[in-house]
C-alpha cells in the first residue's frame, strides 16, 4: 500500500478530514503526506511578521522563513487531530497562487501516494465551467483514489 496525500487548504476545516485520512492510513499501513500551500501574499505577510518579531526581540530570524512557520502550524494542527491514531506523517508546503490540482497530483505521485484526501466546495455547474474546480480536476486526472470532504 502506498501513502496518502492530504491537501489542506483551510486548516480549520481540515481536522475532520485529517482524522478520516488517519483512519485510512492506520488501516492500510500507510503514512500521510500533509500539503498546505501559502499564497504569495500569505508568505510575504508571514515573512514581514517574522522580521517584526525579530526586531522586537533583537533576534535574527533570517534562517526562519514563512514556509517553516507554515509547516510548524500544520504540524501543530496535525498533532492534535491525529493524536488518537498511530500514523506517521510529513508536512510539505509550497508558495502558489491557489491550490492547483496539477501541483497536488505532481507532489502526490512524487511522494508515492495512491490516495488523495481533499476538501471540496459546493459550486454550481456554471461556476465549475467558468472557474474550473480543483476537486473535479483531481478526480479526473489523479491515477489513484480521491476522497473529498465537503462541509
Amino acid at each position: 500500500m502506498e501513502d496518502a496525500f492530504v491537501a489542506i487548504d483551510d486548516v480549520d476545516q481540515s481536522a475532520d478530514m485529517l482524522r478520516e485520512a488517519a483512519a485510512y492510513a492506520a488501516g492500510a499501513g500507510a503514512d500521510l503526506v500533509l500539503y498546505h500551500p501559502l499564497t504569495p501574499e500569505q508568505f510575504e505577510e508571514s515573512q514581514t511578521a517574522l522580521d517584526e518579531i525579530g526586531r522586537r526581540e533583537n533576534k535574527d530570524y533570517a534562517d526562519e522563513d514563512a514556509r517553516t512557520v507554515a509547516k510548524q502550524f500544520v504540524d501543530d494542527v496535525a498533532r492534535e487531530a491525529l493524536a488518537d491514531f498511530d500514523v506517521e506523517y510529513t508536512v510539505v508546503t509550497d508558495v502558489t497562487e491557489e491550490m492547483e490540482a496539477s501541483r497536488i497530483i505532481e507532489l502526490a505521485e512524487k511522494r508515492g501516494c495512491d490516495h488523495v484526501f481533499t476538501t471540496g466546495r459546493r459550486r454550481s455547474p456554471t461556476g465549475k465551467a467558468m472557474f474550473g474546480d480543483t476537486t473535479q480536476q483531481l478526480i479526473l486526472n489523479f491515477s489513484g483514489f480521491v476522497t473529498v470532504r465537503t462541509d
